[in-house]
């Protein structure tokens, strides 16, 4: 008689007892470095409260009028708008996205020189937030400082203090109006160096691809003495195309909103989705600062 084959016991797929192992862990891509995901650890003088100029210095390009765009907006949604200022010579495109924005009548450096120092004097009789969008290598305030080297102090007594925001990007050059205003004795209490992510490789982490900024003396000497090192993020993909070709107000990216008065079809919604994330974060890298911008 045949024999039937042999059955191997059957193993109990759930309920039985498995040896113990080790965990293994689970790899994921890298994000955001800790330090960008922590946010800024500094602090700064506290101006809450009192009057303040925002100076916007920097070569051009490197993203001033996209910051005075940044703290208008910011600061007319927190109820408080400031006068707004477009002394640029040859882009005066701040005054593209608000009404009533004050800018001299000539592009020539000497009618911008003497227009600004009609507008301090205004600001220090009548003290008042302002925004001040300069060219890039702006002559005028130099030429100013030639005449009155003491202004950050002169306007601190008055009661509207200076608040100077140095812009650059990963190009050394863009150091240039740090060391200029340095060398002739500019150096407002309230002072910050902008890195503006926006101008670097997206390919490489911030710290790379500022290396050579961050080593460089003029930098370090100026956080030393007491200028605020500060992150200004990039606008993931093309949404900051969109918005500056639709002359759109960050807030109505955001929110979807076609100006006023005008046939503008708004952002889709990951473009809509990207300002939101970029407003966020600049709110976060400009926290430390937040009192010296409304």
């Amino acid at each position: 008689m045949k024999q039937s084959p042999m059955r191997k016991p059957v193993v109990a797929l759930f309920g039985g007892t498995a040896p113990v192992e080790e965990e293994a862990a689970i790899a994921l891509p890298p994000a955001a470095s800790p330090a960008e995901a922590a946010g800024p650890s500094v602090s700064a003088l506290d101006l809450t409260g009192t009057p303040k100029v925002v100076l916007l210095i920097g070569a051009g390009g490197t993203g001033k009028t996209t910051l005075a765009r940044w703290i208008g907006e910011a600061a007319i949604e927190a109820g408080a708008p400031p006068i707004l200022a477009a002394a640029d010579p040859l882009n005066r495109s701040l005054a593209s996205y608000f009404e009533d924005v004050a800018q001299p009548a000539s592009a020539d450096p000497a009618v911008t020189a003497a227009w600004l120092e009609a507008l301090f004097g205004h600001l220090m009789q009548s003290p008042a937030n302002a925004v001040v969008d300069l060219g890039g290598g702006d002559t005028s305030l130099a030429a100013l400082l030639r005449g009155v080297p003491d202004l950050a102090e002169a306007m601190e007594a008055a009661g509207c203090p200076v608040v100077a925001l140095h812009v650059v990007g990963p190009r050394l050059d863009d150091l240039a109006g740090v060391a200029s205003m340095e060398a002739a004795g500019f150096k407002p209490k309230a002072r910050a160096i902008v890195l503006n992510e926006g101008r670097a490789d997206p390919s490489m982490s911030r710290e790379e691809t500022f290396g050579r900024t961050l080593r460089h003396s003029v930098y370090r000497n100026a956080v030393a003495a007491g200028a605020v090192p500060l992150w200004m993020p990039r606008i993931p993909g093309n949404a900051a195309a969109e918005v500056e070709a639709k002359r759109l107000a960050f807030g109505a990216a955001r929110d979807g909103i076609a100006p006023d008065g005008r046939t503008v079809a708004p952002l889709g919604p990951f473009d809509r989705s990207r300002i939101r994330t970029w407003l966020a974060a600049m709110e976060r890298e400009f926290s430390p600062v937040r009192s010296w911008l409304r």
